[in-house]
């Protein structure tokens, strides 16, 4: 949905309410395993964003809940709605930005979750887009803990491609805000886990992100 004003309350709740919307794309599911990811790499943007939080099971622990409690996406300029419970298959929520004068909201649903408790070394769920969002694909969210270095992860893993108009010819724009949004929610996390530092990139930064 893009609006020349803000949406009210009850236009952001009826949106999350339309259950009958469908996702728009037909991949579900693909960022789960890399080699379906491979296969439909050459239809899609793929970004990968891989960043160090820092190290240690306690740290993990906390990261985990953080992410699950959708954490990171407190960002001063992106609202979310409809984040109230911990991510759960079929949960509808939506993104809220202004631009140049525009409201941009953009709804996804939860299409899997990978909820391990505190003794597993990876907390994951994805969501996808719903007809209506500028653009068309799935997200996935992680924290890993790696048992022989003992850092912690957090990764961003999607694929995406313009679903409207206005999304195309704004392709650039689209893509640096993308990338704004993986750094932004890294460092989010990082803030929610009480860190002393911001997380540090473990990939290059590239030139365009999701």
């Amino acid at each position: 949905m893009i609006r020349f004003r803000r949406p009210s309350k009850i236009e952001i709740e009826t949106r999350l309410g339309l259950a009958d919307n469908p996702l728009s794309y037909p991949e579900v599911g693909s960022t789960a395993t890399s080699t379906t990811l491979d296969a439909i790499a050459p239809h899609y943007d793929v970004d990968r964003h891989r960043f160090r939080l820092g190290t240690g099971r306690d740290l993990y622990s906390v990261a985990r809940k953080s992410l699950l409690a959708w954490r990171q996406f407190e960002l001063p300029w992106l609202e979310l709605h409809g984040a109230e419970a911990q991510p759960s298959t079929g949960q509808v929520v939506a993104t809220l930005t202004p631009y140049l004068g525009l409201w941009f909201l953009n709804p996804c649903q939860v299409v899997y979750t990978e909820l391990a408790d505190d003794s597993a070394n990876e907390t994951a769920f994805a969501y996808g887009t719903l007809s209506g969002h500028v653009e068309a694909g799935e997200e996935r969210f992680s924290v890993g803990f790696d048992p022989t270095t003992q850092e912690v992860v957090y990764e961003i893993l999607a694929f995406s491609r313009p679903a409207l108009l206005l999304s195309k010819i704004g392709y650039l724009w689209i893509r640096r805000v993308q990338k704004r949004f993986a750094r932004s929610s890294a460092e989010a996390l990082a803030r929610a886990c009480q860190l002393d530092s911001m997380p540090e990139r473990l990939d290059p930064d590239p030139a365009t992100a999701g």
